[in-house]
């Protein structure tokens, strides 16, 4: 079994050309393998978007006063995409390539904290300490 994050967006029709768009979000449990799976529904007046995500690594360490600490990652942060990469092989190769592959220009994080999704933008760099983020993934 493992957790997932269920992101709906509704979007409604105003009658006045425009249209306003709910988003909510739910924690669910389910048994499938990590994936990303967009559902479509389109009744007549609105559509409903069905985002489905797990995340694939969680922060589990972090040094004070690092690039990711300053950039706002935080200890149990769920990371569910890395600038280009989301669930899958080599996760422990693909990450810090990732980084290195971006040293001084941000990357777009996309997290789960406390149920809540999240997106920031991390900028890999030298600092002081160890690596270029001065924070460690757990792959989940």
């Amino acid at each position: 079994m493992s957790n997932f994050q269920i992101s709906l967006l509704k979007h409604e029709d105003n009658g006045d050309g425009s249209d306003t768009q709910i988003s909510s979000t739910v924690d669910a449990v389910a048994s499938t393998p990590p994936q990303n799976i967009l559902l479509r529904h389109s009744p007549d007046s609105m559509d409903v978007d069905v985002l489905v995500s797990r995340p694939f690594a969680m922060v589990d360490e972090i040094a004070d006063a690092s690039p990711a600490a300053e950039d706002g990652l935080q200890l149990g942060d769920q990371i569910l995409k890395f600038g280009s990469v989301e669930a899958g092989d080599n996760l422990l190769q693909r990450l810090p390539s990732e980084a290195q592959s971006n040293v001084d220009r941000t990357v777009p994080v996309i997290i789960i904290r406390q149920g809540t999704v999240i997106n920031l933008t991390v900028t890999p760099r030298t600092w002081q300490g160890r690596g270029l983020m001065g924070c460690h993934f757990r792959i989940l």
